[in-house]
């Protein structure tokens, strides 16, 4: 049985999992959590509509015997835990376009910051620069969060920077301890792209009505399945730690630790969060490919600067640079 982290919010949910795939009577859940065998029922049989396969045993009780990987809302209501992404402002499609192209929509209606589109899978998954994100159903994340800071359209951007952090911790928390964060955007993981972020913001002069902050992480997809092209470039959890992932619990992982280090980039700005994403990237040192809108060079990666940018020293005449937009490719 795949088993729920202590960080699931239902009791009930949470008690039946802590014993393991042991029995647990109705009478001894009643009296735990405060309920008669009635409501304990009730609340059985709602696990069992959201997906979890909870088993009956004639004189001993219940037994979680199968947690879903599913991400219904259903589900996620146990697991999300924040001040921030609430249940109610949980979107779940089993197939979008785009969960960035659908979130745009509905921040432009209005809806609250911290409204999260999650899809099971996408028809036009996007990257950066144009590119396609391939977006098998069942096994990997794509989803959409809906940000309303209060900075200028400049430095939108960081909140990439914060993704890229929150990613880099959750898939530690799993064990992945040696996947880096590449400038801007993605995650790396023995040698290819694990996870990716696109960012996309509604502005008007020095003023952000919203920032979509899309994310992409290979979770159980199978390399040997995708195009021959993403084969090449990409990378996935299952592959790395020979073992599926439940998708609910990850999901809910990064989305609290994204709200922890948004929360603190709100109170005290960005230098708590330069400093923990250069500690997680290694990229300080770094020989680096710097392909940009108006050219391109090769040099050395110094740091990220107070804003976000990334200084490179120029090979060849040495002169520093500093890169606000474009793609860098460690060499």
């Amino acid at each position: 049985m795949s088993r729920c982290s202590s960080r699931c919010n239902d009791p009930l949910l949470a008690l039946l999992q802590g014993r393991g795939g042991e029995p647990v009577s109705g009478v001894a859940i009643g009296r735990d959590l405060g309920m008669t065998r009635a409501a304990v029922w009730k609340r059985i049989q709602v696990l069992r509509s959201a997906g979890y396969k909870v088993k009956s045993m004639a004189r001993q009780g219940y037994v979680l015997d199968e947690i879903p990987d599913l991400l219904t809302r259903d589900v996620m209501e146990g697991w999300l835990t924040g001040e921030i992404f609430l249940p109610e402002r949980y979107h779940f499609f089993p197939k979008l376009a785009s969960t960035n192209a659908f979130a745009a929509e509905l921040a432009n209606a209005g809806v609250p910051e911290g409204t999260v589109v999650v899809a099971d899978s996408q028809t036009h998954g996007r990257g950066r620069l144009g590119r396609v994100w391939e977006s098998p159903s069942g096994v990997n994340l794509y989803f959409s969060m809906i940000l309303r800071p209060a900075v200028s359209p400049r430095h939108t951007a960081q909140m990439t920077l914060i993704s890229g952090l929150a990613l880099a911790e959750t898939v530690a928390g799993l064990g992945v301890t040696t996947a880096q964060i590449k400038w801007p955007n993605d995650l790396l993981l023995d040698g290819g792209k694990l996870a990716g972020i696109l960012t996309e913001m509604a502005a008007e002069d020095d003023r952000v009505h919203h920032v979509v902050v899309g994310v992409g992480i290979n979770v159980n997809g199978e390399m040997g399945s995708y195009s021959p092209e993403i084969q090449v470039v990409a990378r996935s959890l299952r592959d790395h730690l020979k073992k599926m992932t439940l998708r609910a619990p990850l999901l809910a992982d990064f989305l609290g630790r994204f709200e922890r280090w948004y929360g603190l980039y709100l109170a005290s700005g960005f230098a708590p969060i330069r400093k923990a994403w250069i500690a997680r990237s290694g990229i300080r040192g770094k020989p680096v490919r710097c392909n940009l809108l108006k050219e391109s060079f090769s040099g050395e990666a110094v740091d990220m600067d107070d804003e976000g940018f990334l200084l490179v020293l120029r090979h060849g005449d040495q002169e520093l640079k500093r890169v606000m937009a474009g793609d860098v490719t460690p060499l």
